[in-house]
């Protein structure tokens, strides 16, 4: 009887440590994923990047505006695939990227594979869906993409419009082989593309 008393205290002893070790080692996944730099999804403050590319290819626009251009002229281009939190919203005029040449506001923004917009109706996505895809591009100077070390350039992502006690997000954006466009959203997993090279995200067997 005192033998099976011990084996049942044992027995209870690890059912209530597994939850423990289980997190630990989830914990330290998580840990490890940051510090190599491939975290694949980073949060920011209204959701999830998922992608992020540079590329000289400009994207596609519905409608443009000969009164509505980038400041820099014969710009580069970075694109941000995030999903967005529950009611969030997203406008042109919420965040900027802080690159090795400059900070960039962003010019557009498209709900899922929907082409970028000039229109006034197009510059703020009020209704969101956490279901859904959504895009920001920011046009840049082409030495950004000089910049890129190893085929990843190291960016900040800020909110533009207030001050926030929230941290920027930073992470590294791919640089897209010559001649290539950015990569369509439905090619996006949704564990995230982010901080990997264009062999990393396609041609590794991931």
């Amino acid at each position: 009887m005192l033998r099976f008393r011990s084996i049942l205290f044992i027995a209870v002893l690890a059912a209530a440590s597994a939850p423990f070790i289980v997190n630990a080692q989830a914990s330290g996944a998580e840990t490890s994923a940051v510090a190599s730099g491939k975290l694949t999804a980073v949060p920011f403050r209204a959701g999830t990047v998922l992608s992020a590319e540079i590329s000289k290819q400009k994207p596609s626009f519905d409608v443009e505006s000969e009164f509505d251009k980038p400041a820099i002229e014969n710009p580069a281009w970075i694109e941000l695939i995030v999903k967005l939190d529950s009611g969030r919203s997203l406008s042109r005029f919420d965040y900027e990227i802080v690159g090795k040449n400059g900070t960039y506001p962003c010019f557009a923004v498209a709900e899922g594979a929907d082409g970028y917009s000039s229109d006034v109706e197009k510059w703020i996505i009020k209704t969101s869906s956490p279901l859904k895809y959504y895009r920001l591009l920011f046009p840049v100077r082409q030495d950004e993409i000089a910049a890129a070390k190893k085929e990843l350039l190291p960016v900040t992502l800020k909110v533009k419009l207030f001050e926030t006690t929230l941290a920027p997000a930073s992470f590294q954006v791919r640089v897209m082989p010559e001649g290539r466009n950015f990569t369509r959203v439905s090619s996006v997993r949704p564990e995230g593309i982010c901080n990997m090279t264009y062999q990393e995200a396609f041609e590794s067997g991931n």
